[in-house]
């Protein structure tokens, strides 16, 4: 079988040659029986720009947030003397400007392993723009988990556990 990373070893994910798109592929079951199945979707997404408010959430308190990207696209000119500001985050409340996490122009982060439930702030940090030629914007999206009840994506996780179980019901057994 040809495949794109010509290796002994491969990723199942990764399409082989002649199959179809890039990425595609056939779900395959673990040795529990169950199949990967990605229930994230992108649920939310909120602009930043320069009438972004810090003392107003951009996205509320989420209990099944499960990816959180934020990311500072602001612009300027340095070569004039401009600059653009750093996105302070604030988690839960209004972001006190140098002290909170900062995104510089041109920085994001990804959240999606433990991702926080708060409210999510965003303050700008000074910036200058006497010539003109700052642009502020910057994005918040947020995704959940559609079925949490049937969410794999952390099947590793669930299978050790699920092994877990299974030696302490056997432990139980033999127990007088």
């Amino acid at each position: 079988m040809k495949t794109l990373i010509p290796d002994t070893g491969f990723d199942p994910s990764w399409t082989n040659l002649g199959r179809g798109a890039f990425n595609a592929r056939q779900v395959q079951a673990d040795q529990l029986g169950r199949q990967f199945s990605n229930k994230l979707r992108m649920t939310n997404s909120v602009p930043i720009g320069t009438s972004t408010d810090p003392t107003v959430a951009l996205v509320g308190t989420n209990e099944h947030r499960a990816l959180l990207i934020i990311q500072n696209n602001s612009t300027a000119d340095l070569t004039t003397g401009d600059f653009a500001p750093i996105f302070y985050i604030g988690f839960g409340t209004s972001p006190v400007i140098g002290f909170e996490l900062g995104l510089p122009p041109g920085v994001g982060i990804v959240l999606d392993v433990r991702v926080p439930s708060d409210a999510i702030y965003v303050g700008l940090g000074p910036f200058n723009n006497s010539s003109g030629t700052v642009v502020i914007q910057g994005v918040v999206k947020e995704g959940g988990i559609t079925d949490s009840a049937g969410d794999t994506a952390n099947i590793a996780d669930t299978g050790a556990l699920s092994q877990l179980v299974a030696l302490f019901q056997q432990f139980l057994a033999k127990q007088p």
